[in-house]
């Protein structure tokens, strides 16, 4: 099995979101073959339920870093974190960030753009006109990117969630794309690389990773690096969609993704 298959740092657990406790992701890593997993939870942010609380952060942090120590020898594991756009950043030296934009604020609200279908509805009726939403958006993203210390951006058209097919919106439209092309541009700028995420095909909300195929191929036409992350709730979804998303990013033109380490980025080829 190619080396691509055999990491994921995208993963949450009890901490925040997940279902499974670090070691119970640990061990199914191990039984995978993995060179490395990273723990990315949710980072505090009291706007968010998801999120850790600082107590659970700490405790996320002590866990992860006795694992590390377990581990040694067997697996790389990693202590990262998802930061949130809008929350303030940790002073604890992370191994890697993860900048993910969830929430945006509108009119003095925090707008959450994964939370349902029904609320994104909802929400994009208060915009009354859903481009001006996703353009919201992903200027929040193109924001966050420019001056965020993390290594990967986080799953780009999250704000597409609950569009597959179309649903909602047209992502096809120009003004849907070059909003889009915007912020993408403004990860690859920053070096960041750009995570190719399965979490929204294992909970069923989508049938192809974020982002989806043709802001891939745009991509690709910039420039950028992408990295294959599983965004893991649940240890049984650890390497979930990763072979048609391989052969995906080959029929996009990439020919290797990134593998996150504890020596840095290791480029694999496809």
């Amino acid at each position: 099995m190619c080396e691509l298959f055999h990491s994921c740092v995208h993963t949450h657990t009890v901490f925040c979101d997940g279902a499974d406790t670090p070691q119970a992701m640990a061990e199914a890593a191990l039984a995978l073959q993995f060179v490395s997993l990273g723990f990315s939870g949710h980072g505090a942010a009291a706007y968010d339920s998801a999120a850790m609380t600082p107590e659970k952060e700490q405790a996320y942090q002590e866990t992860v870093l006795a694992l590390q120590r377990q581990y040694q020898g067997k697996l790389e594991i990693l202590l990262g974190v998802e930061h949130d756009s809008l929350a303030p950043y940790s002073a604890f030296p992370y191994d890697y960030l993860i900048e993910s934009v969830h929430y945006f604020a509108h009119q003095g609200e925090l707008l959450c753009v994964d939370l349902s279908r029904e609320e994104t509805v909802s929400h994009i009726a208060r915009f009354a006109d859903p481009y001006a939403y996703c353009k919201a958006y992903f200027a929040q993203c193109a924001a966050a990117y420019e001056k965020s210390p993390a290594q990967i951006a986080g799953h780009l058209d999250l704000v597409a969630k609950f569009n597959e097919g179309g649903a909602l919106f047209d992502e096809d439209d120009p003004r849907y794309r070059a909003a889009a092309l915007e912020a993408m541009d403004a990860a690859v700028s920053r070096g960041m690389a750009v995570e190719v995420n399965t979490g929204a095909i294992a909970r069923g909300y989508r049938t192809v990773p974020y982002p989806a195929p043709p802001l891939l191929k745009a991509l690709r036409e910039m420039g950028g690096q992408v990295i294959l992350t599983s965004d893991c709730h649940d240890s049984r979804n650890l390497t979930c969609h990763y072979r048609e998303s391989a052969e995906l990013l080959r029929s996009c033109g990439f020919t290797e993704a990134l593998v996150l380490r504890r020596d840095g980025f290791h480029a694999v080829g496809l």
